[in-house]
């Protein structure tokens, strides 16, 4: 390892360093960023030559250093062996809330200490597939160790699943690597096992209704949309369970659901299978724009001997067809529509289309849930744009609980950049 590159901060602006936030922009810096390469090792040093920190920089970003620890007797924190501690310490932070034996987001960047990388652990049938990106230029060093890494991983904390039916996947078929100089990738399986399909796999997710039981999701951990599954809506799946539980009286008629943006129907399947064991008659309507998605959500509602029809559509602009108030329950949970901050303003408008349209057919006493996961999406713009949708239609929604990504998905106080996912729950009047 060579000696880190030192960089100072400008003369007072240390303070939202200090406070704890784990990014520095470069005209923070009292000098210019050039001259490394993109994830190199740096110390971060106050205008007086205090230590700060070690973590990584890269010349081309905005985010010019992104710290990976405070401690000055950390000598390499891009050192496989402390990216492996690392992940042990959040292996036990999942244990602690319950997740090791189910599928789980297992590093989330700075929340876990890694600015940049992401691993989600699933679990199948035959063992576990980790699925790796790396959103950043030093996330991408320390993926050129993570076979090690992970194989290091899984001796000490997976002992239930050994390291010869563990698949590994790197996933950076990301935009967001762009910002940081690195290209997109196609999907690489860099570990396999024989006879495992990572495009056809059965994973385990806690039930929603019963945290002790899993479901099964068939997924595409290969080439499905973001890691091959969206863990970070499990907490909102359960607080919706909970808060629409009693909403309906027993009866032969079918509570209608319709999961917009369905993808392979994890909201449809986990709220249907919940209101089926209260003695509900469920049905669900699974709509998205990917046939793909659609056979896998299919297969996952018909697991759990849920009632179903599949829309495909442009969900943006083609709800029209759909007659007022047709469903009991909506779930409105798009991918992000605002990538960029040139996307603010057309973005907004899309998410107030959605919302029109979701106020218009949900039923009189229906449930509703209206989520976004665009990071720059203000959470008050957010709930302008659902106000706006319900008067359109002259509807009095009465929002009962407003949720959180899942606890595998940390948020630190110092950062509100992590804080990307808003869901809002509530009851249609009118």
């Amino acid at each position: 390892m060579q000696d880190p590159c030192i960089w100072r901060l400008k003369n007072g602006l240390d303070k939202r360093f200090r406070s704890g936030h784990p990014w520095v922009y470069s005209n923070e810096l009292a000098s210019s960023p050039k001259g490394i390469d993109a994830g190199q090792l740096i110390e971060l040093q106050d205008k007086s030559g205090h230590f700060l920190a070690k973590g990584y920089g890269n010349p081309h970003s905005l985010i010019a250093f992104r710290a990976l620890s405070r401690n000055p007797q950390v000598v390499d924190p891009m050192s496989p062996d402390w990216v492996t501690h690392a992940l042990v310490k959040a292996a036990c932070l999942r244990r602690t809330i319950g997740l090791s034996k189910v599928s789980h987001r297992l590093c989330f960047g700075e929340a876990d200490g890694i600015p940049g990388l992401v691993i989600d652990r699933y679990r199948t049938e035959s063992g576990q597939v980790f699925v790796v990106q790396a959103h950043t230029a030093g996330a991408q060093r320390i993926c050129n160790s993570i076979l090690g890494i992970l194989e290091t991983y899984t001796g000490d904390v997976t002992t239930d699943v050994p390291w010869d039916k563990t698949s590994v996947v790197l996933r950076n078929d990301i935009g967001a690597r762009k910002l940081e100089g690195l290209e997109e990738e196609a999907p690489n399986a860099i570990k396999e096992v024989d006879g495992v399909d990572l495009s056809a796999q059965n994973i385990f997710v806690a039930s929603a209704a019963r945290g002790d039981q899993a479901l099964l999701f068939s997924v595409d951990l290969l080439s499905g949309q973001k890691t091959g599954f969206f863990l970070d809506q499990a907490a909102n799946i359960e607080l919706a369970v909970l808060r629409f539980k009693d909403l309906f009286r027993h009866g032969d008629s079918p509570i209608k659901i319709l999961d917009l943006f369905c993808y392979v129907g994890q909201w449809g399947t986990q709220l249907g299978s919940a209101l089926k064991r209260d003695g509900l008659n469920v049905s669900v309507t699974a709509a998205d724009a990917s046939a793909k998605a659609l056979e896998f959500a299919k297969k996952n509602l018909a697991r759990n001997d849920l009632p179903s029809e599949t829309l495909k559509a442009d969900l943006i602009r083609g709800l029209a067809s759909i007659p007022d108030k047709s469903f009991d329950i909506v779930i409105c949970d798009p991918p992000a529509l605002i990538k960029s901050r040139k996307d603010i303003a057309s973005g907004s408008h899309a998410y107030l289309q959605l919302a029109t349209q979701v106020f218009r057919i949900i039923k009189e006493g229906g449930g509703v849930v209206c989520c976004s996961c665009s990071q720059l999406l203000q959470e008050e713009r957010f709930l302008e744009a659902l106000a706006k949708g319900s008067r359109r239609n002259h509807r009095l929604v009465k929002w009962i609980a407003r949720g959180t990504p899942s606890a595998d998905h940390p948020m630190l106080a110092e950062f509100p950049e992590g804080r990307y996912l808003k869901a809002w729950i509530g009851i249609a009047d009118g």
